[in-house]
């Protein structure tokens, strides 16, 4: 179950999201983001929630290959064979051939931009410390 579901359940209770966010503390704005999807709430903000709707919180442990996603479990037609070394080796002199044609473009002396002065009371300080300040040092 979703965070976004169990509010939604909390909801179907009778609540509205101004009386659950007024009961819990969580602001409705945050709750609509919940139930939006684009936050999700921890666990203790879950529990205030629950509390607000006058019902408790509870988990539990679950085998984790009841929870694996579809799309987590590989697809065998994707597989790529295994290679022998040969094939391995005849791979990698077609990769090394190919970087080899590519052009190389010539390499320049890197052109960094001028150091400017910002003006602030540091550049000031370290004016006035070298002697070259408006007025004298303090």
């Amino acid at each position: 179950m979703t965070a976004a579901r169990a509010i939604a359940q909390l909801l179907d209770r009778g609540l509205t999201k101004s009386e659950l966010a007024a009961r819990s503390g969580v602001s409705r704005s945050l709750i609509d983001d919940y139930l939006k999807g684009r936050r999700q709430p921890t666990v203790a903000q879950l529990e205030r929630l629950g509390n607000a709707a006058a019902l408790r919180l509870e988990t539990a442990w679950v085998p984790a290959e009841a929870h694996t996603p579809r799309w987590a479990t590989p697809n065998t037609q994707m597989a790529a064979p295994p290679l022998s070394m040969p094939e391995r080796a005849q791979i990698l002199e077609r990769v090394v051939d190919l970087t080899m044609a590519l052009r190389r473009r010539p390499r320049g002396d890197l052109q960094f931009p001028p150091f400017r002065s910002l003006g602030g009371a540091a550049d000031r300080r370290a004016r006035s410390a070298a002697g070259g300040g408006r007025g004298t040092p303090r």
